[in-house]
């Protein structure tokens, strides 16, 4: 039987957790209950999902749409366009089958390759091995969450490039109906006319998604600067968590500087991280030489484990954990007890590749 092999390759960097990851969950999921209805589908679709972070992990192999379940989706630091090309060079490497002259292999496989950062990593000996082998031979879609990722690079995994707001709730929905509805055009291809043709971008609400052209903003950085990420410590439970915060530009207002913009990073959450996270870091992902000011960050956010009023208390030793007033607190990292209050001034705190 010819296989109609599909991958949802997801970034999972620390960028992504809360209300972005728990949208793909949750859209996933939707696609999968749709195309269990559909008889095209059924027949033909086969499913995947890579995630990547600092590493890739192939989550679920290519299985059929009736024994599919959805996973559950883990956190982790950096973001691998090289290491997610490389793992997904090999997965297609070794499971999509091509014609030989006695037989018929698999149809052209569909990937959708979602992420909302820029690569933390060495990519570029990858992308092009990728541009190479793989892709003039997929229907490869890449999706940019919000307005963070480099267009260019995309650019350069697939010629379809589509966008949309993160912040508008109806932008996911939209976007999930359109992938469910190019997924089972495409399986009803394969069975009806015997070909697959290339995925149509038309068909979606150009209100919610756009196709986009490249620009030149092509630099490799350590971090994602789109957001401020902070790796800290349950004192508590000893639970590891993140601390996400979201850049921010805004006119202050001030009289006669109608074009001052001030910028800042505004708090998104924290975040209870589970042990895949380590599955999924390279070692240079968990830690950077990079840092931001305090007198850049807006909000104070509580620990997500045990409720501590403050996450974001950071010891001598660099470690940041949690603690519920001032006093005499013991530092999950170093062991040190010291006494700890309310600082005068700003400090400098290291940050996550995000």
């Amino acid at each position: 039987m010819r296989r109609l092999p599909i991958y949802f390759v997801v970034d999972v960097s620390e960028s992504m957790v809360g209300d972005p990851i728990a949208k793909v969950e949750e859209g996933i999921r939707t696609i999968m209950m749709a195309l269990k209805k559909d008889p095209y589908a059924l027949e033909t679709a086969y499913v995947s999902i890579v995630v990547f972070a600092g590493k890739a992990k192939t989550l679920v192999p290519l299985t059929d749409i009736i024994s599919f379940y959805p996973p559950k989706f883990s956190i982790g630091a950096g973001t691998g366009y090289g290491n997610v090309l490389k793992h997904l060079i090999s997965e297609l490497d070794a499971n999509v089958k091509h014609s030989t002259p006695t037989s018929k292999g698999d149809w052209k496989p569909i990937i959708y390759f979602m992420t909302d950062g820029n690569p933390t990593d060495n990519y570029v000996i990858d992308l092009g091995l990728w541009e190479q082998k793989w892709k003039d031979k997929l229907n490869t879609v890449v999706i940019s969450i919000g307005d963070n990722a480099d267009h260019e690079i995309l650019k350069r995994i697939s010629d379809s490039v589509l966008s949309f707001d993160e912040s508008d709730e109806n932008s996911y929905k939209e976007f999930f109906r359109w992938v469910t509805s190019s997924i089972k055009t495409q399986s009803q291809k394969v069975e009806e006319e015997g070909k697959s043709g290339d995925v149509n971008l038309s068909g979606f609400d150009k209100s919610k998604l756009k196709k986009i052209d490249p620009f030149d903003q092509s630099k490799m950085k350590n971090v994602d600067d789109q957001y401020t990420i902070f790796k800290g410590i349950c004192q508590n439970h000893k639970d590891r968590y993140v601390i996400k915060y979201k850049r921010s530009t805004h006119n202050p207002g001030f009289e006669g500087l109608p074009h001052l913009s001030v910028e800042n990073y505004r708090l998104q959450g924290a975040y209870k991280l589970d042990n895949s996270y380590d599955e999924l870091s390279t070692e240079d992902s968990k830690r950077t030489n990079s840092s931001v000011s305090t007198e850049m960050l807006r909000g104070a956010p509580g620990c997500p484990s045990c409720g501590n009023r403050f996450a974001l208390c950071i010891c001598e030793c660099g470690g940041i954990f949690c603690v519920d007033g001032g006093g005499m607190q013991t530092c999950p990292h170093c062991r040190r007890a010291s006494n700890f209050g309310a600082g005068g001034g700003h400090i400098d705190i290291n940050r996550q590749q995000g």
